[in-house]
């Protein structure tokens, strides 16, 4: 290996990848190896049953009893002079394990460890574990193997993965339908979304912060941790385990359920557009281009934060387009973004310019708001309404609804008053972005 070109850190998380331990037979024994450790290991187990059995002596000398021309069945590359050479043996052992196994300095704080307990997975080669959690910023400084490649392996399973976990769940391949047996209530866009809310990079940086995978990452002296680090070393990790468990899709799917925590136990949740989303439909609608979204790194005392300046068109009058600037700050790229997208969101909702209703002459009554929010879906003033309904205790319904942006619910005994009630709440609501009615 090339000389590195600092000297390593003290009191770093990960060992430097330099052999410095002797192992025993002893260390070594119940771990888990590739057929190469196996074999020495197996190797030393055959010359221990030959002094059980008294064809060598302790020493692992031939015994003076035994035929002088006896030889071994294995291992004769250390059958040497009538002896089985456990010096060289060992020394063999030690440059094996080494280069496999990294040395552990305190139980308490082993990453090895602690990552074996968190995914349920024992690595054969730990110096993978290293790899996946090392930067190329750090990897160029001590010139040692850093995580991209590995990285591109994680995605690629990650995205396997998770796409195979729901399209079990929900998913159906019924053969009572012959013109199309495989059968989903969701449509691909749909699924792209719920498969989007498990491998974001927000959500897997949040679960590496969750897990401690994010204590463990090397930097370089000019790098600083973010959320890219974050979803980065998580994505090695999986790598890392592909390519250590020589893609054990099992064992895969395992890991990758410890570490997401996928629950599809109410998929319909990840399919509410975003603010972001919303406002960009808005204004492209109205417009037709998106609004300005300007973002830029900040470094303050309390750590990294993205600074969004966005800016949007408004309608003044009938002939006048005037324009709205909202400053806003957050963790990450995405949260900063999307902190802007509500408060453009809600600027135009309380200036009501967000839907235009003053020709549909709607006055919104309780009994008829289901026919009323859907004629309003037909005749074009609104996207088509959305209801999601949840059985409670005492025989009632919770009803919520989300249209155009807009959202409402109702609880009652029966699943139609419910939607009653939360339609009737989306109407005012749209009534009010609209500016023609100012309370609920």
């Amino acid at each position: 290996m090339e000389q590195m070109k600092h000297t390593w850190p003290d009191h770093c998380v990960w060992p430097a990848p330099f052999p410095f331990d002797h192992w025993t037979y002893e260390d070594a024994y119940g771990m888990k190896l590739d057929e190469e450790g196996e074999e020495l290991l197996e190797i030393r187990e055959y010359y221990d049953d030959l002094v059980e059995e008294g064809i060598l002596d302790e020493d692992y000398s031939l015994n003076c009893d035994t035929d002088e021309e006896w030889e071994p069945d294995t291992g004769e590359d250390y059958w040497i002079d009538n002896r089985f050479d456990t010096g060289l043996w060992e020394d063999e052992l030690s440059e094996y394990m080494n280069r496999i196994k990294l040395p552990v300095r305190d139980i308490t704080h082993d990453p090895v460890i602690m990552i074996r307990d968190l995914i349920d997975y024992e690595f054969v080669n730990e110096n993978l574990l290293r790899q996946a959690f090392t930067r190329r910023s750090f990897g160029k400084e001590y010139n040692v193997g850093d995580s991209e490649q590995l990285e591109f392996l994680g995605d690629s399973v990650l995205n396997g993965i998770v796409t195979k976990i729901i399209i079990r769940q929900l998913t159906e391949n019924n053969a009572d339908h012959p013109e199309g047996p495989f059968r989903s209530r969701y449509d691909e866009g749909q699924l792209s979304r719920i498969r989007t809310a498990f491998i974001s990079q927000d959500y897997l940086a949040e679960r590496a912060k969750e897990t401690g995978i994010a204590d463990l990452i090397l930097y370089g002296s000019d790098e600083q941790p973010s959320n890219g680090s974050y979803e980065d070393a998580m994505e090695a990790l999986i790598g890392a385990v592909a390519a250590d468990s020589g893609f054990d899709w099992e064992v895969l799917e395992n890991v990758i359920d410890r570490l997401l925590c996928v629950q599809l136990t109410e998929p319909d949740r990840f399919l509410k557009k975003t603010h972001y989303e919303m406002l960009n439909s808005w204004h492209q609608k109205h417009y037709g281009r998106l609004p300005d979204y300007e973002i830029h790194q900040l470094h303050t005392k309390h750590g990294q934060r993205y600074q969004c300046t966005l800016r949007f068109s408004i309608p003044v009058d009938r002939d006048c387009t005037g324009s709205h600037r909202i400053d806003t700050e957050g963790e990450t790229r995405s949260l900063a973004r999307e902190r802007a997208a509500y408060e453009g969101y809600a600027y135009l909702v309380s200036h009501g310019l967000w839907i235009n209703l003053k020709e549909a002459h709607l006055i919104p009554s309780l009994e008829h708001s289901i026919n009323q929010l859907q004629e309003l879906y037909q005749k074009g003033y609104t996207e088509q309404p959305v209801y999601d309904f949840k059985a409670l205790d005492y025989d009632e319904w919770h009803c919520s609804c989300i249209c155009s942006g807009v959202n409402g619910y109702g609880t009652a005994a029966g699943k139609t008053k419910a939607k009653k009630q939360a339609a009737y709440m989306v109407l005012v609501r749209l009534m009010e972005a609209a500016g023609l009615c100012e309370e609920e």
